[in-house]
């Protein structure tokens, strides 16, 4: 006898929702063994449930059925297939096998009380009762404002995830449950922020790894015992006391970074069905980085009297969606002022990204000994700070407010512009990447300020010919932008449209701008996370507190602050145009030889590669101003150069990346930088000589078919002739250090770091013999709306480029010295999304640029691809038009 009066969905309805998302995932693939990749997965998550019920009772029975059906479904189009008809036979014994299971977890769904919302979408005339039952409130608490029904905990007895709204309004019920958070990350991310309640525990993930060598045990040996032992040494008094008594809450909710579907509400099966057609096993259930957690105090108890009350349960989007929800006074840290020491620069002392769930940051001395083995430290007599991920580049911040940054240029309708724009995902007090790896260093608290009222707020400091901005940045967009009265204020960044005034030959400027305007990477970094009450809270612009005002190949800070104040006119007039005149006289001022102070034409790509670097060296918290170290960490020893040559690929890159890295951390960086190998072989003695080197822009070369320029090319072919081997000979001849005489040679390039942002230039202009500089007007084609996937050109375990040298190491060994060295999302697979395209027209001095920007659509307007020449913009424009002969530049976004 069912006694909750939980409301679930009617089986009809689960039905067609098995049957919608068995024909999405048939859609997504015309590959059966993808499809039966689904069905393991799905069958996972079945057991799981059905093990779930067993040992409690009870089980999330509508996301166990809704994955049999799929499989079921799947199963039956396979089988039509004929093909794999070995393992389709395996599938289809495992259904029988669980067909028991799945009866029972029917049963349970057809006698449970129904929701009115699930009967409503089914029968027009309930759907009338519903909505006047529901007219008084919501039992939707993934919802804000949800009103929480008479017994708040029953609808969690047949789920696992638990949305920050949802935990919000159990914090806040009159019925006052007793809840236990879990903090599932290390002690110094605990430290550093987390949810801002009494009664929580951190439990680190080493904690019951390490549990397994300790106790010379298997997991399946293990017991919650032996965790609360392990505990006991670890945790404060407070802490353990709450863990002891863990079987006397109510209910028990995990979360780490940012682990589970964010947004503004979960729907479990759409999550679900994303994370398959993205084989994206991380995000999966049963791949739940909580799960060996769950196991120890829900499966393995020593003694009944500790069994927790319910199943465990874990916070969507984990402490970083929490953040983004109810802002900064959601949080607590635990160690206000402190602040860690950066780690050494010796690679063998530096940190790391685990490959488990909380991706650890230490190093053991077993691993030190196999890369020292390997001859792996490259600078052992340097000790130069390094940074080992973004969250470190965040927590590392300055304040500046003693220190205002120079900037003459700033005119007063600058400082005019209301910053309205709300958190655009990367929260300053998390420090989070976008991996879970969160920041290792405590951030300076940063001192409040003052702010005027009004929609702009600015205080401005004057010390001599200095000026100290900040802007107040209210949790909703201006009313003054388009259709911003009631707009999500995230999702302005996206559908933002602002022409640029032509400022006489400055399209090459404006075209870059639109695209740069719509790179979520800068601007999630420029306007960041704001409070939920505009009125009596501020936000700093915390970018500045990352200008390097010692770094002598910045501009101080001058170039940043003059992008960010223009990102906020063109937010400001969106739906019109902007003359960005002040701008245009600071990058002239400032750019070499004042090239773009001028009114004439210029090379879009120059001025990309020139803001690009401008916001590198502002941003760079990687300075040292010591010759010597300097020297001794871009300079190998030969010794050193001889190891390099017969290193694997992926052990090598890495490496010279983490030695670019000491002199190089910003979110330029982070975000836009590759890095390529080339190689020079001579041809005599077969000696090799390879550089690394790291780049922002990647410029392909636009082959030629039959010496024929008008037969169109595809993007693939330009990467595969950037990365051919080329015959170096007559004058391009090179002087072999061991035949010690000019030889020929053969030069090769491969990709070996793919960034988050992936800008594709295409040679088109090349010098012709009589002198002249030839435009080549080549039609390459290249991926619009479709995924452009570069995975096949980064290189894998085990590749090596010098192969006559044999093997160097196992991939074994390989792959046991790369799993102490810090990934940096260089994690298969590398597909990418195209949202800008520079297009050029003319010839290099009297030629035009536009380009094409993917906005976002709202309920008013269908954005979709944009045109945008100077000021004026033309929305919604064909896929066809998109792709054209005249691109020149392309932006991709990894996703």
């Amino acid at each position: 006898m069912v006694t909750s009066m939980v409301e679930l969905k009617v089986i009809d309805e689960l039905k067609k929702l098995s049957s919608d998302l068995s024909t999405d995932l048939i859609a997504s693939t015309s590959k059966i063994p993808r499809l039966l990749n689904y069905q393991i997965t799905l069958l996972e998550i079945f057991k799981r449930e059905i093990k779930k019920l067993d040992h409690l009772g009870t089980c999330d029975y509508e996301i166990a059925y809704v994955s049999f059906r799929i499989t079921n479904n799947l199963y039956n189009h396979c089988l039509k297939s004929g093909e794999q008809k070995d393992f389709v036979v395996q599938i289809k014994k495992t259904l029988d096998k669980d067909f028991i299971a799945f009866k029972t977890i029917n049963d349970f769904l057809d006698r449970a009380p129904k929701s009115p919302s699930s009967v409503s979408s089914l029968d027009p005339l309930m759907a009338r009762l519903a909505s006047l039952k529901a007219s008084k409130g919501s039992h939707d608490l993934a919802k804000p404002n949800g009103v929480i029904n008479s017994k708040p905990l029953d609808k969690f007895k047949y789920r696992e995830i638990i949305t920050p709204y949802e935990l919000e309004a159990l914090i806040r019920s009159p019925s006052r449950p007793k809840i236990l958070l879990i903090d599932f990350r290390t002690a110094k991310e605990f430290n550093y922020s987390h949810i801002n309640y009494s009664e929580i525990v951190n439990i680190e993930p080493s904690h019951i790894s390490s549990l397994i060598t300790a106790k010379h045990r298997t997991f399946d040996q293990l017991n919650d015992m032996d965790l609360e032992e392990r505990l006991k040494m670890h945790l404060t008094e407070e802490q353990f006391e709450r863990f002891q008594n863990r079987h006397r809450y109510d209910l028990v909710i995990i979360y780490n970074l940012r682990y589970g579907p964010g947004g503004g509400g979960v729907d479990r099966f759409q999550a679900l069905k994303n994370l398959l057609i993205n084989d994206d096993k991380s995000g999966l259930p049963s791949a739940n980085p909580f799960q060996p957690l769950i196991e120890l105090l829900t499966f393995k108890n020593k003694y009944l009297s500790s069994r927790l009350k319910s199943h465990p349960l874990f916070l969507a989007g984990g402490l970083f969606y929490w953040h983004s929800v109810f802002g900064d006074s959601s949080l607590k840290r635990s160690l206000p002022t402190q602040i860690l020491t950066r780690p050494q620069a010796s690679l063998s002392k530096g940190g790391s990204e685990s490959p488990s769930s909380s991706r650890s940051s230490s190093f053991t001395s077993s691993t030190n000994s196999h890369r020292r083995s390997a001859d792996i430290d490259s600078n052992r007599s340097t000790s130069s700070p390094y940074l080992r991920n973004f969250g470190d580049y965040l927590s590392t911040a300055k304040s500046t407010s003693s220190t205002p940054v120079s900037n003459t240029f700033i005119s007063s309708q600058d400082l005019s512009v209301p910053m309205n724009v709300h958190n655009y995902g990367r929260p300053l007090s998390l420090g989070p990447h976008h991996t879970d790896t969160p920041p290792q260093q405590q951030a300076p608290k940063t001192p409040k300020r003052s702010m005027s009222n009004g929609s702009s707020s600015v205080q401005r400091s004057r010390s001599n010919s200095t000026l100290s901005i900040e802007h107040k940045l209210p949790s909703t967009v201006s009313a003054s932008a388009p259709n911003a009265s009631h707009q999500n204020p995230v999702k302005f960044l996206d559908q933002y449209t602002t022409g640029l005034t032509n400022l006489g030959n400055s399209c090459y400027m404006n075209c870059v701008l639109q695209c740069l305007g719509a790179t979520p990477q800068l601007t999630r970094f420029f306007f960041p996370t704001t409070s939920s009450s505009a009125t009596s809270s501020t936000s700093l612009q915390s970018y500045r507190q990352h200008i390097n005002l010692n770094n002598k190949l910045g501009s101080k800070g001058i170039l940043t602050t003059n992008f960010v104040s223009l990102l906020g006119n063109m937010f400001q007039n969106s739906g019109k145009y902007f003359a960005p005149h002040d701008f245009k006289k600071v990058v002239g001022s400032l750019s070499p030889c004042q090239q773009f102070a001028s009114f004439d034409q210029q090379d879009c790509i120059e001025f990309l590669n020139f803001i690009l670097d401008g916001l590198h060296e502002d941003l760079n918290q990687m300075i040292i101003d010591n010759p010597q170290e300097k020297k001794a960490i871009t300079e190998l020893t030969p010794e050193q150069e001889k190891t390099r040559e017969i290193l694997p690929v992926r052990l090598a890159l890495t490496i010279e990346w983490e030695r670019y890295l000491k002199l190089n951390f910003s979110i330029i960086v982070d975000y836009f930088q590759g890095q390529y190998l080339s190689q020079l072989r001579c041809l005599e003695c077969n000696s090799t000589s390879t550089t690394y080197n790291a780049f922002s822009i990647l410029s392909l070369p636009i082959p030629q078919k039959l010496g024929n320029p008008n037969v169109p090319v595809l993007l693939d072919e330009c990467l595969k002739e950037f990365t051919a081997t080329e015959l170096l000979d007559d004058n391009n001849k090179w002087h072999c250090s061991s035949c010690k005489k000019f030889t020929k040679l053969t030069k090769k390039i491969t990709i070996t770091r793919l960034p988050e942002v992936l800008i594709i230039h295409f040679k088109r202009f090349k010098m012709i013999p009589s002198g002249y500089i030839n435009k080549m007007d080549t039609f390459v084609t290249y991926p619009v709306n479709d995924v452009l996937d570069l995975t096949s050109y980064w290189p894998e375990v085990g590749t090596t480029i010098n192969s006559t040298l044999g093997q160097s190491m196992t991939k074994e060994k390989e792959q046991l010295i790369l799993s102490t060295l810090p990934t940096r999302n260089q994690q298969p697979p590398f597909r990418y999304k195209l949202y800008g395209v520079a297009n050029h027209f003319g010839n290099l001095s009297t030629g035009h640029y536009t380009s094409y920007v993917h906005k976002a659509n709202d309920s008013k307007k269908t954005r979709n691809w944009c045109y945008f020449d100077d000021a004026k913009v033309t929305y919604n424009v064909k896929e066809s038009q998109v792709l054209n002969k005249n691109a020149y530049c392309l932006f991709y976004q990894r996703v």
